[in-house]
């Protein structure tokens, strides 16, 4: 199936006439001076204790919502085991403890998904020297504690980078771990785990499938990997990083059904066999072509890589540009996490550029060592990059991971970095006059938290694509708002989204400068206003899977199929997947309630019972 992206350029997608919402209310006042927006550094007012006083490569850091109410959380791994957690209230953060049992490790990657589809997000820690954990969020109740119970591997391996997405659109999402192992080491290479969609004791059971699916060349040195379609056939494929100039990165390239195996290593036929110290792989569609491009750091000597993806090939030079953008966003300095963010909404997302070191983390002395190694910032204006020069300032940070979000809901993106030292940074967006629009999904036949859906947003006849992700960048998990600059757009035409099972939704009359979330096959609503588009439509039944809590009226739409437990259809019915009913549980009588047996059930049978009514039984 083709992405909407080329449907819509056939003019197959239509436009519609959009309603124009009031702009909210900005934070700070916008400088009309400045050519661009700012990246303000904000982490003395928010004073948000990490503790990052030692460890290996850094730690790592999430920016998603873990509380269920669509605002940013925060999430920072440790050296020492002793994760934080803080709660986003819309303008700031509290910490908060989940009660986590003690597992006093070097903690990297943190990464929040739900993967067993039941509305709240899950905890995966992944760690180095020591065995990783998830955490099933089983809401009001806490959390319990199941990596060995779920099947994932517990020798102590040296685990960084993590990524969930549902490779075999089975709504389940399934788990990459990347190891930074070398061919010596006693513990696994790379993970790769199918999410069975079973239940034991509570647990969602996984299954290593990584020789069965052709996963199998060792992922040695590996500190990162990305779900990705980068040839849009709609099939998910896997882009894995390794460090090491003698170790090529490789790309699983997922296989058309009936294939011997599921993924083949195709990272040559596709230009992604880069072989340098890489740290981090970075996704985005910067130039809007229609299709997801990568941005690789390393090492000073090894330069970063820019590569534009021409229709699934890829090349430093691009024959259609009259620039090298491979040149024209080079860091000469070790480079860890890299994250796309369009700063000051003019519609193309720019590009933050984290730099640390190499070695083991001795605060504070290694601040007099490495004392200026600046972050970098990248302006992109219409798929050409320009230094932030004066506008951005960041001498004394050494970061490895950062992510993100929006802590204080402007629509201008927020960027936080788990830096070497006791806090963590945060740099704030500054608000200008251009739009934007911010979207979220959750999936009823896909994965709840739509990883893995492509959104295309549709304004002024310019269009912009991003893909939902839940794990990115070194150690780094954004926000699950995908955020839209709209720079001076007067109205959205269309919000696109095609889910991983297939479905497409197309939504017309969405509001500008607004969140909102999509549901696969029910519409959308703003989780933050009670406004919505008349007539406001929606599956108002609260039962169904995707109930809208907004909607004023029944559309129709409403869906039961993840209600697999005979229970929640009522006694003596279990969920058809087929008819899309519930129906009574199988018996030996083929047509239980043909009480006449007339051969149909009719008013007929509907009378004798009626007759029979409250009379007891024997």
């Amino acid at each position: 199936m083709k992405s909407p992206f080329h449907l819509a350029t056939k003019g197959i997608l239509s436009l519609s006439e959009s309603t124009l919402m009031t702009q909210l209310l900005l934070a700070l006042v916008f400088l009309p001076s400045l050519a661009f927006s700012q990246l303000v550094d904000v982490s003395s007012q928010l004073a948000l204790e990490t503790n990052h006083f030692g460890g290996y490569l850094g730690a790592g850091v999430s920016f998603v919502d873990f509380t269920g109410d669509y605002i940013d959380d925060l999430t920072f791994a440790n050296f020492e085991g002793d994760l934080k957690f803080y709660q986003g209230t819309g303008a700031g953060f509290i910490p908060v403890d989940l009660n986590l049992p003690s597992h006093p490790y070097e903690a990297k990657m943190v990464l929040w998904g739900d993967i067993d589809n039941d509305g709240d997000r899950d905890l995966f820690v992944g760690y180095r020297l020591a065995p990783n954990r998830f955490y099933l969020n089983n809401g009001n109740a806490g959390f319990t504690e199941i990596a060995s119970a779920s099947g994932l591997d517990q020798y102590p391996s040296k685990s960084y980078g993590a990524a969930f997405g549902d490779y075999d659109t089975d709504g389940f999402l399934d788990l990459h771990i990347s190891n930074y192992t070398s061919a010596t080491d006693d513990v696994p290479f790379n993970e790769f785990y199918r999410n069975l969609g079973s239940l034991s004791l509570g647990n969602t059971i996984f299954s290593d499938v990584a020789e069965e699916e052709g996963v199998t060349e060792f992922g040695i040195q590996s500190f990162q990997s990305v779900w990705v379609d980068f040839n849009e056939d709609d099939l998910l494929d896997l882009h894995i990083i390794r460090d090491r100039t003698i170790y090529a990165n490789q790309f699983y390239e997922q296989q058309p059904p009936n294939a011997m195996s599921a993924f083949e290593e195709s990272a040559s036929d596709f230009g992604l066999d880069i072989m340098i110290n890489c740290m981090s792989g970075s996704v985005a569609d910067f130039d809007h072509n229609g299709y997801q491009d990568i941005y690789l750091t390393a090492f000073a000597e090894d330069g970063n890589w820019l590569l534009l993806n021409d229709e699934g090939d890829f090349s430093i030079e691009h024959p259609d540009l009259d620039f090298t953008p491979n040149d024209s966003v080079q860091v000469n300095d070790v480079c860890w996490g890299a994250n796309w963010l369009d700063v000051d909404n003019n519609g193309y997302e720019d590009l933050h550029v984290a730099t640390g070191f190499s070695v083991f983390t001795n605060y504070p002395e290694v601040m007099s060592v490495y004392s200026d190694h600046p972050d970098r910032l990248f302006y992109n204006d219409g798929g050409a990059f320009t230094t932030a020069g004066s506008d951005f300032s960041d001498n004394n940070v050494l970061s490895f991971a950062t992510a993100v979000g929006d802590f204080n809901m402007d629509g201008f993106p927020d960027l936080v970095s788990n830096r070497v030292g006791q806090y963590a940074q945060m740099l704030q967006g500054t608000p200008n006059e251009n739009h934007w629009i911010k979207v979220t999904t959750e999936g009823t036949v896909s994965n709840y938290d739509g990883i893995g859906a492509k959104i295309y947003v549709w304004a002024d006849g310019e269009m912009q694509y991003h893909v939902r992700f839940a794990g990115e960048s070194y150690l780094g998990q954004n926000s699950a708002w995908e955020h839209f600059g709209l720079g001076s757009a007067m109205a959205i035409d269309s919000v696109v989204v095609a889910w991983p099972s297939g479905i497409v939704n197309a939504l017309y009359d969405v509001a500008l400068d607004e969140h909102i979330v999509v549901i696969e096959n029910g519409g959308f609503f703003y989780p933050f206003t009670a406004d919505c588009p008349e007539p406001c439509l929606g599956c108002t039944y609260e039962e169904a899977c995707n109930y809208n809590d907004v909607a004023m009226e029944d559309d129709g739409s409403c869906d039961f199929s993840c209600h697999t437990d005979p229970g929640m259809c009522g006694f003596g019915t279990v969920w058809d997947a087929d008819l899309l009913l519930c129906v009574l549980l199988p018996t030996d009588d083929p047509c239980p309630n043909d009480l006449n047996g007339d051969g149909n059930i009719t008013i007929g049978d509907l009378l004798i019972l009626l007759t029979a009514f409250n009379q007891p039984c024997p």
